[in-house]
């Protein structure tokens, strides 16, 4: 049996426009475009500041704000939404570079965690300002702060 397509919460039943979006649809591009610019500006600025990839700023970052700096080594892919397999290669070069350590839980060998070394929060520290401060660039060029608030509120609905 076919599955009859419905409107989304709040279109309100509104047909589609002559080239097939919707304002979900054109929302939903929107968002995609300023992500990848965003991302791209970041990467750039950790590049010419002969730093890291964003990646390893996101790995460091998740295990930082974990209690006691470390984290199950699925719960970090899952926030990372990235494959298992992926997390694993990725952490055993953030450990060859002397930044993350590989521990496990005492009660059961099969959980590992990844775990942030002082070099490792080190590291973090000099990449955060280069986050911070290319993310002041790219959002207070176009937003208030007050406007930041209010996407941020939206953004947390979806």
């Amino acid at each position: 049996m076919a599955r009859q397509a419905t409107p989304a919460a709040g279109t309100s039943g509104r047909a589609l426009s002559k080239n097939g979006s919707t304002p979900h649809g054109e929302a939903w591009g929107a968002l995609t475009r300023a992500h990848a610019t965003v991302t791209g500006r970041l990467q750039e600025a950790l590049a010419q500041a002969d730093l890291p990839s964003l990646l390893w700023y996101e790995v460091l970052a998740a295990v930082a704000e974990a209690p006691e700096r470390k984290l199950r080594m699925g719960d970090l892919a899952e926030a990372l939404v990235i494959t298992r397999g992926g997390l694993t290669k990725l952490v055993d070069r953030l450990i060859k570079a002397g930044l993350m350590e590989r521990t496990f839980c005492e009660t059961d060998r099969r959980v590992s965690y990844a775990t942030l070394l002082p070099a490792g929060a080190e590291l973090l520290e000099e990449m955060r300002l280069v986050v911070i401060g290319e993310l002041a660039v790219a959002f207070s060029a176009n937003l208030s702060s007050g406007q930041a608030e209010q996407l941020l509120e939206m953004l947390d609905r979806i």
